[in-house]
């Protein structure tokens, strides 16, 4: 009896909210609760900042007043083996991580988002852009 390869789709969650502040807090309750009900919640609190920053950064440049709409998506990845955080928004224009002074209260989210990733990027979407951090499990974990 030939075996048959099972092609299973890497996305854990998949949804599409309006560009306002008030979607950040239901973007990350909804993270939250998709890793844990994939029994991967050691990416729980580093999954929801990041997508707290790139979701803040996609309403703030794009569009804040619910015209628009920004999409997040969670993935398994398997090499490095760990979750992705994607935020996708109209814009075809590239993130830009600034230089911030110690004062300030701004600014910060791309730093962020590097510190807790082990990769991030963006690429152009048809229609706009997507912004990627992947959260890896540590060698040996």
């Amino acid at each position: 009896m030939a075996s048959t390869a099972i092609e299973t789709d890497p996305r854990l969650i998949t949804f599409m909210l309006p560009s306002i502040p008030e979607s950040v807090r239901m973007a990350r309750f909804y993270v939250r609760a998709a890793l844990g009900f994939h029994g991967l919640d050691e990416y729980a609190d580093d999954a929801s900042i990041i997508t707290s920053e790139l979701l803040t950064n996609a309403i703030q440049h794009v569009c804040s007043d619910g015209r628009e709409t920004v999409g997040v998506t969670l993935a398994c990845t398997r090499n490095p083996e760990g979750v992705t955080v994607v935020v996708s928004d109209s814009s075809p224009a590239g993130p830009v991580m600034r230089e911030t002074s110690a004062d300030s209260t701004q600014g910060r989210g791309l730093q962020i988002v590097e510190a807790l990733s082990a990769q991030w990027g963006w690429h152009p979407e048809c229609g706009g852009k997507a912004i990627f951090a992947i959260l890896a499990r540590e060698a040996g974990t």
